[in-house]
């Protein structure tokens, strides 16, 4: 390898970013600082629920157990268990996990005791997909039990296989849970650590590692110390396994690769189909950050796109005009503001249906962004329109939405093939304010 090779290798190590993910959910004191790593990586700390996305790093360490909390409480007939996780969250990280490895990077999860059943009284509750890592694992099929199922009396040690391993396994590799491999699956893999003939650690292509862990400690500098010696051991581990695929060895092919190709192209069309979708509502959700000519226009996107109706601009374009409905149009004028609804937007909207040539009756709806001043989806819903601005959009038949309002109504409609009429119908009411619920309990008022 010649000089200029080197120095760029070490370059791309140097600069490699290393997530130690949710150290905080786990207990740990986390550092609030980046710490690098020299010749090895920076390693920065990012808690749990923060908005990072994963795929921003070249490897993250991630706590099993993390996304699941799992509480007893006496009952009639024994012991239930309550056990909360919030599902949307957890799969939109274990979808960056899949992005991560897709983009040749790593992975490596810490793994104690895994809780796969609960008991619910006199039974048990599997609970198999409550976690991340249990997820990946289900992904590949690996089964696990735990540790104490394997005691036959005879003396058993845990052993790193790998010398990259030695000063992981002797201060934290402590194995809880040993896992089990489908039978000739051809996914590369390797077993890392064992306890006697048993594997407590392993990697899958040098990218998907799962790792026997205890702490004895949870401050700041134990936390530090995890998170340095797993990304030194994966780092050098996979420095020592990993070969650059040239070109050329393509002329050789199997026939699975071929079979296989053809079945991932048959997914991806499905994935990119469903990530659109997926895409369309996170984006409906801008209209609680928008304003302007943006609000008018996302607005007009969710009602032709989610409620399915046709839906015009005025002729000045400063408003929509929903076409679609039988006793006539229902006129839509938008509006945001830092603050509560006030009597000048109903005024505007009020002359702004004269000057679109429409009579009074006409129903009416001022869709507007309101209390922009709160970034947080509980106090948006709970800030109120003031009594008296109620009354009086009554007064001029207009009916006051709110942009947190259209979205709880939206997921409670989001099931419903009749919600283009349902949201119709709530529309040309006599004007006040169509209050969401945000426990999704439906309309308030």
């Amino acid at each position: 390898m010649s000089r200029i090779a080197e120095l760029s290798d070490k370059r791309k190590i140097i600069e490699m970013r290393v997530f130690a993910y949710g150290f905080n959910t786990a207990g740990f004191h986390t550092p609030h600082e980046s710490i690098s790593l020299p010749g090895v990586a920076r390693i920065e700390f990012v808690d749990l629920y923060a908005t990072t996305p994963l795929e921003w790093a070249d490897g993250v360490i991630i706590p099993q157990g993390i996304f699941e909390q799992i509480q007893s409480r006496p009952s009639t007939f024994g012991s239930r268990t309550d056990v909360t996780v919030n599902r949307g969250f957890l799969l939109e990280r274990e979808r960056q996990v899949f992005n991560l490895l897709r983009a040749g990077k790593w992975v490596c999860f810490l793994v104690g005791e895994i809780i796969d059943e609960v008991s619910q009284g006199i039974h048990l509750e599997p609970i198999r997909d409550t976690d991340l890592c249990k997820r990946i694992l289900n992904a590949f099929n690996v089964g696990r039990r735990h540790k104490y199922h394997l005691y036959t009396g005879t003396h058993r040690e845990v052993r790193a296989r790998e010398k990259e391993f030695e000063s992981y396994t002797r201060d934290y590799g402590i194995p809880t849970t040993v896992f089990e491999f489908p039978h000739l699956d051809p996914i590369e893999r390797h077993v890392i650590i064992e306890f006697g003939q048993q594997a407590v650690g392993f990697e899958f292509d040098s990218q998907l590692f799962f790792l026997p862990f205890h702490s004895p400690g949870k401050d700041s500098p134990a936390a530090l110390s995890i998170a340095e010696t797993t990304a030194r051991s994966v780092i050098r581990y996979r420095q020592n396994r990993t070969v650059e695929l040239p070109a050329w060895v393509d002329e050789l092919r199997f026939a699975n690769e071929d079979d296989l190709y053809l079945e991932i192209n048959s997914l991806l069309g499905r994935v990119n189909r469903l990530e659109s979708q997926l895409l369309s509502w996170k984006d409906y959700k801008s209209i609680l950050a928008a304003s302007g000519l943006r609000l008018r226009n996302k607005i007009g996107a969710i009602l032709e796109s989610v409620f399915d109706l046709r839906v015009e601009q005025t002729q000045n374009s400063e408003s929509l005009v929903i076409t679609d409905h039988d006793q006539g149009p229902i006129f839509i004028d938008s509006r945001s503001t830092e603050g509560s609804v006030g009597k000048a937007f109903i005024d505007d909207i009020h002359e702004h249906r004269k000057i679109a040539g429409l009579p009074e009756g006409t129903p009416t709806v001022l869709l507007i962004n309101s209390d922009t001043q709160f970034q947080d989806i509980v106090k948006r819903a709970e800030a109120a329109v003031p009594d008296e601005i109620v009354d009086y959009a009554k007064k001029l038949h207009v009916l006051i939405v709110r942009t947190i309002d259209l979205l709880l109504l939206m997921r409670h409609l989001e099931k419903d093939d009749q919600r283009g009429k349902i949201l119709k119908r709530l529309l040309v009411s006599d004007g006040g304010w169509l209050k969401m619920d945000l426990r999704d309990s439906g309309v308030v008022k």
